[in-house]
């Protein structure tokens, strides 16, 4: 059956909206129809049009984590948004919706159950979102990243696969296409960054490890963000430590391929892309991320030999200073790490979810 009719549901965040545009990638190059379903307020607003996908935006609002009356409040948002969807699938004729998360992705869930469509969930982190979770009492396949997310799901486990983290098509070609990755040797390449806006407690932690580090044999890349960038470069010249300090970083691939080590968060787009480059890691979450899942993250990560987990409440230089020096004089484990990072790599997962849900929908039409 070709020319399959979908709605890929969520945003907010940019971690949702990736995963949203790297299936709706896949599903295009299938030659299906597929629509971005999301709200005003998101990333999605800007980056799916400007990826040429269509997206239909709804005035859903977020619930958890806000007060009772912030609460009550979005019902009648949220029951909107619901009705809206299910005019929306039916005007579509979608015949599948797949849910990647967020307040974004409600309404169309409960639209889909409502019109008896099959729903699809894809989950990156270790500790499922709540909307996912929620929303996994209805959906008929669950995909998740992470080993330690499917029994979350609870009576829907028979439902779940360990599928890996979606990657958009241009960065798992970039990824495939870099050059092999040399012998690390001294200097230690150190790769630090907190993500395309940077990360101040990372950035504060290298200023303070900067005067041990100056002493060891270790070359520094840092992206920091627009805002912090002089900042960090002044501080690394007055402590004497040679690095090259940037806001932005284009070339991630590329960069990933030249580090020894990398020094980061732990958000699930993260640790794809570190097990897609085969770099070991210390992974510093986000504290205030929902439900800790960054945590949860690293942890997995680290159980399975890939990466250090470090604290970061708070994140002490010193701590970060000695995981480095450790590492230093132990190349045999930052070799194994590599290793391990690599054979958690799933570079097809975008494109085996996609095929299992086409599966989904021909097996209903059967």
């Amino acid at each position: 059956m070709s020319g399959l009719r979908w709605a890929v549901a969520g945003g907010g965040t940019g971690g949702h909206v990736t995963l949203a545009l790297a299936l709706a990638e896949r599903i295009a190059a299938r030659g299906d129809d597929v629509l971005l379903v999301g709200t005003e307020q998101g990333l999605e607003a800007r980056l799916a049009p400007e990826a040429g996908f269509r997206l239909v935006k709804l005035s859903a609002r977020q619930m958890m984590g806000r007060g009772l009356l912030a609460r009550l409040a979005a019902l009648p948002v949220l029951a909107r948004a619901c009705l809206s969807a299910w005019r929306i699938l039916g005007r579509e004729g979608s015949q599948i919706v797949v849910s990647v998360g967020g307040y974004a992705s409600v309404p169309a869930v409960v639209a889909a159950a409502a019109r008896r469509l099959p729903v699809a969930l894809v989950e990156p982190n270790a500790i499922p979102g709540r909307a996912n979770l929620y929303a996994g009492r209805l959906a008929r396949r669950i995909f998740v990243g992470f080993d330690a997310a499917a029994p979350r799901f609870g009576a829907s486990a028979a439902r779940v696969e360990i599928s890996g983290i979606p990657l958009r098509a241009k960065l798992v070609a970039a990824f495939a296409d870099a050059a092999p990755r040399r012998h690390p040797e001294p200097p230690l390449r150190l790769l630090v960054f907190g993500g395309s806006q940077g990360a101040r407690q990372i950035n504060d932690a290298m200023l303070e490890a900067a005067p041990s580090l100056c002493s060891l044999p270790v070359e520094v890349f840092h992206q920091t963000g627009a805002s912090d960038r002089e900042r960090v470069a002044a501080g690394y010249a007055a402590a004497g430590l040679e690095a090259t300090v940037v806001d932005f970083e284009a070339d991630m691939p590329g960069r990933y391929r030249w580090a020894d080590l990398a020094l980061c968060r732990a958000g699930a787009l993260t640790v794809a892309e570190l097990a897609m480059a085969g770099l070991p890691a210390l992974l510093v979450p986000y504290p205030y991320a929902a439900d800790d899942h960054q945590r949860a993250n690293a942890s997995a990560l680290a159980q399975a030999g890939a990466a250090r987990l470090l604290d970061s409440r708070p994140l002490p230089g010193a701590d970060v200073a000695k995981a480095i020096g450790e590492i230093l004089a132990s190349p045999e484990e930052l070799a194994r790490m590599g290793r391990a990072a690599a054979a958690l790599a799933r570079p097809e997962a975008a494109l085996h979810i996609t095929a299992a849900c086409a599966a989904l929908v021909n097996e209903g039409s059967r």
